[in-house]
């Protein structure tokens, strides 16, 4: 049996506690490199089982998570993050801030060509990134690109951002899965761009199946010398966890791109599997509305927070593979993560004051809207009613379809929900889009308050400084004003899952694993992938 390989980072407060189930530690994020095997052997293809939601392609209005799985292996984006966390050139060969922090400039890579075979040049970044912020295309992410007030070509190679406020992010934000670059061509064929890609990526698509599968094949005019080693890639989506075990087992795929954690014990039991594990920052937020009673007193959300048994919850949500959380989106992924930051621990007493001193001795009922994906939001649901009944909170749990809880609960101020968010490149992506007015949707309602308006100037503070002490200084008062007095109930991160055979190299075990890019992957002469 091959045992689970864990790929750890520095996690808060001695959670290697937490991990007890498993008999893991985890490390730092890599690329899994598996055994010494000689020399990468090109050839071959790799299939990968995915779970649900892979409508479209195209990247600036893909939402799910499997759609930037399979648009990172046919686009490519100005940067790329490293397996540790920072950034470095993907089209770009080089970036710079100006002296006073309000423009950047980006200068491309030579001979890069997308593949339909035209050369990439800035007019084509300067099309994407106007098309992402223009009002009209809706893009769904627009926001986490940061203060973009403009974008210019200063040549055929050169491309500068001018800024409405400076942002020390920028080149971490333009990582992210919306600004992936399209070719002039593909943006002014925009409506075409769910099934036709214009991208410069490693693959080229050759058959694409909404929510079924996508087949691609090697770009032979990449321009990454001799990459990508396989010759074509082949992602299907398996929307049942029983059957993508099923498939791997059967060795019909060679890889899970994203693990059920109620899956892996199995997978790691399999003889010639290697399951990993990567501390990350996915959470479930469930959403108190602090404009709203009985939420808009902050004793009572205090109560709720001190009814809660972190370590407790994240063993009964996660089954071992995940780590606390105290009620604020940073995680040990990030990294201006407070890992001094006490883990908060349960004071059921205390908890019963506050709340009969808001008026709420005798407790109260909360309806709770729990979409049924992912799974684990029902989970997550389950184990916060029970903790919260002991203080004489009852939430009263109302599941519902994915597609309706979208477009009646989510964010529409009517009630509360749990909420489902993945890791970002940046600490404001995610603080931002959660706690700002201004650069956010202020899920919580909560920015109007004092501690609010606190978060939302030390969120414009940390967008300007470049300084990493200085930085991380705002992100600190950050993480704890949010733990303290913010609109959720955070009580844990997931780990990011992984599973494929021994034979599949350099498989991308990342912390954001929807960045599943595989130029780097490839097979050993034993996969099946090689044979067919």
């Amino acid at each position: 049996m091959a045992p689970p390989r864990v790929v750890p980072a520095l996690t808060r407060r001695a959670f290697g506690r937490g991990l007890a189930t498993t008999g893991t530690v985890l490390a730092m994020p890599w690329v899994l490199g598996r055994r010494a095997y000689g020399e990468a052997k090109p050839g071959g293809q790799l299939t990968v089982a995915l779970y649900k939601d892979l409508r479209t392609l195209n990247p600036i209005m893909g939402i799910f998570g499997n759609e930037w799985r399979a648009t990172c292996n046919l686009y490519n984006n100005l940067t790329r993050l490293t397996a540790k966390g920072g950034v470095e050139g993907d089209l770009a060969e080089s970036y710079a801030p100006s002296a006073n922090g309000a423009s950047w400039t980006f200068t491309l890579r030579q001979g890069v060509k997308f593949h339909d075979g035209s050369a990439l040049t800035a007019a084509d970044v300067v099309a994407t990134i106007e098309k992402i912020l223009d009002p009209a295309t809706a893009a769904p992410y627009k926001a986490e690109l940061g203060p973009i007030a403009a974008v210019k070509a200063v040549d055929g190679r050169t491309v500068r951002f001018d800024l409405a406020s400076p942002y020390a992010d920028l080149p971490k934000a333009l990582a992210s899965a919306t600004a992936r670059i399209v070719s002039e061509r593909g943006i002014a064929d925009f409506a075409k761009l769910d099934s036709a890609p214009h991208g410069t990526g490693p693959f080229i698509l050759k058959e694409f199946a909404p929510n079924d599968h996508v087949l691609m094949e090697r770009n032979p005019n990449y321009f990454r010398t001799g990459r990508p080693y396989l010759d074509r890639l082949l992602l299907r989506v398996l929307p049942d966890t029983t059957a993508q075990v099923a498939a791997l087992e059967n060795r019909e795929v060679d890889a899970i791109g994203d693990v059920e954690a109620d899956s892996f014990a199995r997978l790691s039991a399999i003889k010639g599997v290697d399951a990993a594990q990567v501390v990350g920052g996915t959470f479930n937020n469930l959403v108190l509305y602090a404009n709203q009673p009985p939420f808009d007193d902050e004793r009572v959300r205090m109560a709720l927070r001190l009814a809660m048994d972190r370590e407790q919850m994240t063993a009964a949500i996660t089954g071992g593979l995940g780590t606390p959380a105290d009620d604020e989106p940073i995680s040990a992924a990030y990294e201006y993560f407070d890992k001094t930051l006490a883990l908060r621990k349960q004071d059921l007493a205390k908890a019963r004051e506050l709340l009969k001193q808001a008026g709420h001795g005798n407790g109260f009922e909360h309806r709770l809207v729990v979409s049924n994906s992912p799974a684990s939001r029902e989970k997550t649901a389950v184990v916060v009613q029970a903790m919260a009944a002991q203080i004489g909170i009852q939430f009263k749990i109302e599941l519902m379809d994915n597609a309706r809880y979208g477009a009646t609960i989510w964010n529409k101020g009517v009630a509360s929900y749990v909420g489902n968010y993945g890791t970002r490149p940046t600490e404001d992506a995610i603080l931002s889009k959660l706690y700002s007015a201004k650069y956010g949707i202020d899920e919580g309602r909560w920015a109007g308050t004092e501690a609010g308006k606190r978060v939302e100037a030390l969120i414009e503070q940390g967008r300007a400084v470049t300084d990493s002490a200085a930085r991380r200084k705002i992100y600190d008062e950050i993480q704890r004003i949010t733990s303290d007095d913010g609109p959720f109930i955070i009580p844990n991160f997931f780990n990011s899952l992984y599973a494929s055979w021994t034979y599949v190299h350099e498989w991308p075990a990342l912390a954001i694993n929807t960045e599943m890019r595989l130029e780097e992957s490839w097979l050993s002469p034993e996969a099946p992938g090689r044979k067919a």
